[in-house]
């Protein structure tokens, strides 16, 4: 109800209450709407502890099944899925997170580590200190064809 109040709205509210109370007055006002507040929570407060404690027996069977549903609600989906599909288990989902498949080598990821790894054990270090050029990549030729302005075109692939 308050959340659209902000630090402009609290200001102005104090300054037109300090021209229309008055200063030397201000300070009582205060006081009493702060024991106004401390006092309803108070008499809330007891209300509460005095509904809980009467007919707490009665409420009893109640408040597990509703803290039940509240804790469900609390969870994510993932966690909801996890305990009622696979009772708790998160091992089993973790075979399904993008975070955690992403963070582990692909099959063509592991097969080029250990071809580098061969490469650099069969390549003998050369006693002249200097280290062989990288092997220049191939290039296809480079067609030219009337018309074309650099788009795709079919027979590029073809």
């Amino acid at each position: 109800m308050f959340s659209s109040i902000g630090w402009p709205e609290v200001f102005t509210i104090l300054v037109l209450g300090l021209i229309v109370i008055g200063p030397e007055r201000l300070p009582g006002l205060i006081q009493d709407a702060r024991a106004a507040v401390y006092a309803a929570r108070k008499a809330i407060n007891n209300a509460k502890a005095e509904l809980s404690g009467d007919l707490g027996e009665e409420f009893e069977e109640f408040r597990k099944p509703i803290s039940e549903v509240a804790k469900w609600q609390r969870m994510g989906p993932r966690a909801a899925l996890t305990k009622a599909l696979f009772d708790g288990d998160e091992e089993f989902m973790d075979s399904f997170d993008p975070k955690k498949i992403m963070a582990q080598d692909t099959a063509g990821q592991a097969h080029r580590r250990k071809q580098r790894a061969e490469d650099r054990a069969t390549e003998a270090p050369s006693g002249t200190g200097s280290t062989p050029a990288a092997p220049a990549r191939p290039t296809a030729p480079r067609v030219e064809r009337a018309g074309n302005d650099g788009g795709f075109d079919w027979a590029d692939i073809m």
